[in-house]
């Protein structure tokens, strides 16, 4: 069999984060929920290509989730439009718990980028369970001759960049778009379909600089085929002390910062939710996940549906803010 050379980095990097799994489930047992929940197969939505963070999350999830509940989970992948095209079917879906999403803080920001879009991020779903929180990572490919963020801003009046992400109005387009702004760089921004393309063109040298999660990152930064110049947050993460800021780094008050979760159709009942967010939990909470989730620079999470939210409510109305100040969109 001949593997498309796309689909290599991404299948790699699960492969060294994942590290096999055959005791996931030793720490997550199931709960008590008292209904019939689930009594078929589970579809979780990456609304992305495969390779990305949440594609990794999904799939690092799926056969404890599977072994805990005795169903097949189906993680399925559906790219496009940054997201919006996976995340409309699940607008569509059954609200039964049957069909669920990986999302991220993209979720939010993506449609507010694009102006007109298919469904309404707060009115349509509802928040499950957030499973990490991360900085980003600003990387280059080492061909570009750039150590820090300082000598990034300079090169870049040297001569034409471009820089990439997971897709149009996620989190690191916005951040990159923000770095230009307080900076004054020049950079023209290359669109992919996931962070699973994109990384493999910046691994490859055709895109020079992307603003990553950092869980499909880490591998390549180890081994070399990245150089991280620094992290989006207002403080370092806690896994890399020695990474500095972009804010320590020479643009004070930069500060851009993420999470994932799980979220489930408006109307989903309310002990379906809970049910799905008690065993999501658990093996986030557990050795096996916190270890896999820490491991790629991310911090696990937890806590209530409502939580999760609330929170998608508050980063909605802030970045409408920003992305209106900016004057970043499609019609």
């Amino acid at each position: 069999m001949i593997m498309h050379q796309r689909l290599l980095p991404a299948i790699l990097v699960f492969a060294a984060l994942s590290g096999g799994i055959p005791d996931a489930t030793a720490q997550v047992r199931p709960g008590q929920s008292g209904i019939n929940y689930p009594a078929k197969p589970v579809r979780i939505v990456v609304p992305y290509a495969p390779g990305g963070g949440l594609d990794i999350l999904a799939r690092m999830l799926s056969q404890p989730l599977n072994e805990r509940w005795g169903v097949p989970i189906i993680v399925d992948n559906r790219p496009g439009a940054s997201g919006i095209v996976g995340t409309q079917i699940v607008a569509k879906a059954a609200p039964d718990g049957y069909t669920l999403a990986m999302v991220s803080v993209e979720f939010i920001t993506a449609p507010l980028v694009y102006k007109q879009f298919p469904y309404d991020t707060i009115k349509d779903f509802t928040g499950v369970v957030q499973t990490a929180s991360q900085s980003y990572l600003l990387v280059v490919h080492p061909s570009v001759p750039a150590q820090s963020v300082r000598e990034l801003v300079a090169l870049s009046k040297t001569r034409p960049l471009n820089f990439t992400s997971s897709g149009l109005g996620g989190m690191g387009h916005l951040s990159g778009e923000l770095l230009k702004r307080m900076t004054g760089i020049e950079m023209l921004y290359v669109n992919y379909k996931g962070t699973g393309p994109a990384l493999a063109d910046t691994l490859s040298g055709q895109v020079h600089v992307m603003v990553v999660n950092p869980l499909p990152a880490v591998p390549h930064i180890k081994s070399g085929r990245l150089r991280l110049l620094a992290s989006t947050d207002a403080k370092r993460i806690a896994s890399m002390p020695d990474v500095p800021t972009i804010a320590e780094s020479g643009v004070p008050g930069f500060s851009t910062n993420g999470w994932n979760g799980m979220i489930a159709p408006a109307g989903t009942p309310r002990n379906v939710v809970r049910a799905i967010n008690e065993a999501v939990a658990a093996i986030i909470k557990s050795p096996y996940g916190s270890e896999r989730i820490l491991v790629g620079g991310a911090e696990p999470a937890g806590g209530t549906p409502e939580q999760l939210s609330a929170m998608m409510r508050a980063d909605h109305k802030r970045w409408s803010e920003i992305i209106r100040t900016m004057k970043i969109g499609i019609e």
